[in-house]
């Protein structure tokens, strides 16, 4: 991982994830976990949860019986990733990467899980739809992300309308020209009190996407 924008990205988050507390909690996220315990997990299955940070949500799906692994950014995430995959006895494979770099092989996941993955729009327009092609036929795309409506509000989030999402403009990405066919089980824009950590807690404006691989 050489690239300067990857290291700059990544010094970010090791900072944030420095502490010994959890920065957003050890607890899968909500909505994802409610979502991913409907589905039943093949013996050979493979589940991505990018930008997972500390690998709360992997860890969590690991323990139910997915293989899970991280895409991020943060090495010291990493880290303790592997610490509460530990404390959980499970493993999960960890790769230190950007989004923008990562190379996706057609159809190897049957689930790709994320919540709070929040771009600029010009990378997530171009790189997500590139991931759904890692997907395999009748995988599934679940995320929670902040709602542009979530501007005002002091429960988390980016304060930039680009890193927020407008949820008819990421349906537009995800099931246009440049995705794999898909279809909608799952859409909404909604309110919802988090409570993950202090820094998502509160009255939040949210979007989840839950879609399927044709």
């Amino acid at each position: 991982m050489t690239d300067d924008k990857v290291k700059s990205g990544g010094e970010m988050w090791d900072q944030r994830f420095s502490s010994e507390e959890y920065a957003y909690g050890k607890e899968a996220n909500i909505w994802l976990g409610e979502r991913i315990s409907q589905i039943k997990p093949s013996p050979n299955n493979r589940a991505l949860f990018p930008a997972d940070g500390e690998g709360r949500n992997a860890v969590w799906a690991a323990t139910i019986g997915w293989n899970s692994e991280v895409l991020d950014l943060s090495i010291v995430g990493k880290q303790k990733c592997q610490l509460l995959a530990e404390e959980h006895g499970v493993s999960v494979n960890y790769e230190v990467d950007d989004l923008e770099l990562r190379e996706f092989p057609d159809e190897i996941f049957d689930l790709i899980a994320c919540s709070w993955f929040h771009t600029p729009s010009e990378i997530r327009k171009v790189h997500m739809p590139r991931m759904l092609h890692s997907l395999k036929s009748g995988g599934h795309f679940i995320m929670e992300g902040y709602h542009t409506s979530q501007m005002p509000l002091h429960s988390g989030g980016p304060k930039s309308l680009d890193l927020l999402f407008d949820l008819d403009e990421v349906l537009e990405e995800l099931i246009g020209e440049k995705a794999p066919q898909m279809h909608i089980i799952h859409t909404a824009v909604t309110s919802t009190v988090l409570d993950e950590s202090e820094l998502h807690k509160g009255q939040a404006r949210v979007v989840r996407i839950h879609l399927q691989r044709d």
